[in-house]
């Protein structure tokens, strides 16, 4: 007799994650957007100075988006290797671990 299979929690706990991390990233990809324009509209300061500065605020700008989006893409990618149901042994093996409960050695 099979067991049937019931919802992975490491599923759950990604997913909750994901959501949690797309609202960040959201917010980390317009962290600069402000300051950049207002940096390059009205001229507010001239010079080499800040002429490097602005290619350094939009260098980082542009940084802090695709390494948001590199987490983001982490995160979904572990998601869709993770399956979302799993036997009730494994379900209770992932709760545990996700629950820091320490883990009982069945090899002997």
């Amino acid at each position: 007799m099979t067991e049937m299979p019931v919802d992975n929690p490491r599923y759950e706990a990604l997913r909750q994650a994901l959501a949690k991390v797309e609202q960040h990233v959201a917010r980390l990809g317009a962290a600069l957007d402000e300051p950049f324009a207002l940096f390059s509209g009205d001229t507010v300061w001239i010079g080499p100075v800040a002429r490097r500065f602005g290619e350094d605020l939009s260098h980082y700008r542009k940084r802090l988006k695709q390494q948001a989006e590199t987490v983001l893409a982490e995160l979904e990618a572990e998601l869709r290797r993770t399956p979302p149901k799993v036997s009730p042994a494994v379900a209770r093996q992932e709760s545990a671990r996700l629950s820091g409960e320490p883990r009982t050695f069945t090899a002997f």
